[in-house]
């Protein structure tokens, strides 16, 4: 902690396996007070479903009553077949979930990273690649996650919700 202003201080933690990525994902999520932000190509390796993963998630959302999570994807497809635990919370918490699907430039974003209001942030910036870097408390680097995400967001559409998966 910093003696002036009792707020922790930023961290930073390279990353080299998609395990300990796995692992900073469910720190963030932990963490997370207001919001997530996810983005990544297709879901396959973020383990999103994982009964460990569901629960963080189902916690999180139920820790305040305007909790978001957002997710941005290149393809929905393997949410839509291989994470039931995901759509499970969507249909519960569907006013609070948001699956986009990403469009144009965006569609072509090589990066992956989880965002926890705006404060802590794992990245991995090339998503094929195990390397990341998992900053905490870290206004600075967040500020700009957070900015491409909106960027992303915005070249994006809605790809799956309560309604339209048949949930």
């Amino acid at each position: 902690m910093t003696e002036e202003s009792g707020a922790p201080r930023p961290e930073r933690v390279l990353l080299s396996t998609r395990k300990e990525y796995l692992e900073a994902m469910e720190r963030l999520i932990e963490l997370a007070q207001r919001e997530l932000r996810i983005f990544d190509a297709d879901f396959f390796h973020l383990k999103i479903d994982t009964p460990r993963t569901h629960e963080l998630l189902r916690e999180f959302l139920l820790r305040g009553r305007d909790n978001r999570l957002y997710i941005a994807v290149h393809d929905p497809d393997y949410i839509r077949s291989h994470c039931p635990r995901l759509l499970e919370l969507l249909r519960r918490f569907s006013e609070r979930i948001f699956i986009h699907q990403t469009r144009d430039d965006a569609a072509r974003a090589q990066d992956s990273f989880v965002l926890a209001d705006r404060l802590h942030v794992v990245r991995r910036p090339v998503q094929a690649q195990p390397r990341a870097a998992l900053r905490l408390y870290d206004e600075q680097e967040s500020q700009g996650i957070y900015l491409r995400f909106l960027e992303i967001w915005d070249s994006s559409v809605p790809a799956i919700s309560a309604t339209t998966s048949g949930l």
